[in-house]
């Protein structure tokens, strides 16, 4: 998934910045180095860790992209006011091109991992049961499937065994069964539900209560299909 790519850029870049600190101050070749450049460069190292820990926290995964380019919008402006002030040396061009990678990778970091395939969560209801078995068996392993039933069947049960079918048992109405399927409920089972690209199946009520969670767990609505499949036949 795209997490290990977003987790890397602020820390890159931040690396990158306080490179780019070290040349403004100019402690100098063979001297000892400032204390201020030392302090400097940890606290702007660690800040870059607050944003990784913090970005991530965040149950919106927009609020956390957004977080980041704050972060980095921050630590250009820090650059170019510090980098102004000092004298022109070899130290500081040094210092302001290893800033100027750290940019670029922390930039491709953070859009590659928007553009990384994700995985898949199913929530389905109703379904035929040769129906459901397909759906299963053409996704991957890290795809996560909860199934809404009113009765836990053979069948399901070795759809549980088999894939992980993780099995929500109750009646349309049932408050146990909606609040699974609601957004406290569903961001439990599912904590990284919003960096997922979603497949519902069901009648058209049930993909609208869903959605209706989905929404309010921020998840985009471009990560979110509804699956043609045929539904299973009420007596």
């Amino acid at each position: 998934m795209g997490s290990e790519a977003s987790s890397t850029g602020p820390v890159l870049f931040w690396c990158g910045v306080a490179v780019a600190e070290f040349g403004a101050v100019q402690p100098g070749y063979g001297l000892a180095w400032q204390p201020a450049a030392y302090a400097g460069a940890a606290l702007l190292v660690a800040l870059g860790l607050i944003v990784v820990r913090s970005a991530g926290r965040l149950r919106s995964r927009r609020a956390g992209r957004r977080l980041r380019l704050a972060a980095y919008l921050a630590g250009t402006l820090l650059v170019a006011y510090h980098l102004s002030a000092a004298s022109p040396s070899p130290m500081t061009v040094t210092a302001l091109l290893v800033y100027a990678v750290a940019s670029v990778m922390a930039v491709w970091s953070h859009g590659g991992g928007a553009a990384r395939t994700r995985a898949t969560l199913l929530i389905a209801t109703d379904l035929e049961p040769g129906t459901l078995r397909t759906l299963l068996a053409g996704r991957d392993q890290s795809t996560v499937a909860v199934y809404r039933t009113e009765l836990i069947t053979d069948e399901l049960r070795e759809l549980q065994e088999r894939y992980g079918l993780v099995l929500v048992v109750g009646q349309e109405h049932d408050p146990r069964a909606k609040e699974r399927l609601s957004a406290s409920g569903l961001s439990r089972q599912v904590p990284d539900i919003a960096d997922r690209e979603v497949v519902l199946a069901g009648p058209r009520h049930f993909t609208r209560y869903v959605r209706g969670a989905l929404a309010r767990l921020a998840v985009p609505g471009t990560q979110v299909t509804t699956a043609s499949v045929r539904l299973r036949q009420r007596a």
